[in-house]
């Protein structure tokens, strides 16, 4: 991801083990870590980047200690970005996390694919959050950059970072094939020209797939779908898009 580039993340946490397969996993995918440390004043230690993305990672039970955590990151360095990575979700932890500051709460349960998305997403000014939290406006200076062409279509500020767990909806060989485009980003124009469509049509296939994954929006439904990938059949893309085609195509 080209976003990456000039983009420096942090890992804070007292468990070494999870700071480690995090930063692994996001290594791997071409991010630039900079350092994993346990206290918020290890950081003053280390050259702060123009753009850092904080991931605080929460195993415990206190989470009163990741709030303050939150509260003096945003106090010392007013422009970097927080978010929470939770063991497990707790109740309230969401609501309280954004409050203080945060732009994120994600839980390590979901795939590492959506886990990297949803990483990617923070760093362009996405607040990602559980399905369960209200979709409440955030901070005003979250803002999508305007070269960014990724999910360009609405102004979507608020993703949702975990399936729901509920019965897998009925979606047609289209639809498959258009939320397997919109995973890769794809714009309604791009669909519609691989799949021999109009845009009007790929619009109304968009919306029925929305309201059928029950989500908000095209970053929702990417990243229901990226957890959900195993419900998406045929798995070949390629035969999925051929299927999508009209017949007279």
């Amino acid at each position: 991801m080209k976003e990456n580039r000039g983009f420096g993340i942090a890992i804070l946490g007292k468990y070494s083990l999870t700071k480690e397969g995090i930063s692994r996993v996001l290594q791997d995918r071409g991010f630039r870590i900079l350092s994993s440390i346990s206290t918020i004043e290890q950081l003053k230690s280390k050259p702060i980047p123009q753009k850092l993305l904080v991931l605080i990672v929460h195993a415990g039970d206190d989470f009163t200690q990741v709030i303050g955590e939150i509260e003096a990151l945003k106090a010392q360095y007013p422009d970097v970005q927080v978010a929470v990575v939770a063991e497990h979700y707790g109740l309230g932890e969401p609501a309280a996390a954004f409050k203080a500051g945060a732009i994120g709460y994600l839980v390590n349960a979901v795939s590492c694919d959506a886990f990297v998305k949803s990483v990617e997403l923070l760093m362009l000014g996405e607040a990602i959050f559980p399905p369960a939290f209200p979709l409440s406006p955030p901070p005003a200076k979250l803002r999508r950059p305007k070269d960014d062409s990724t999910f360009s279509q609405e102004d979507e500020r608020v993703a949702c970072a975990s399936s729901d767990g509920t019965a897998a909806p009925l979606l047609s060989p289209r639809e498959t094939a258009i939320l397997l485009c919109l995973i890769d980003g794809n714009s309604n124009k791009s669909i519609a020209r691989k799949i021999g469509i109009t845009e009007a049509t790929v619009k109304a296939h968009v919306k029925a797939i929305l309201r059928k994954i029950r989500v908000q929006n095209r970053t929702q439904a990417a990243i229901w779908g990226m957890n959900n990938a195993l419900l998406l059949q045929p798995a070949n893309s390629n035969t999925l898009l051929e299927a999508a085609k009209p017949e007279n195509a």
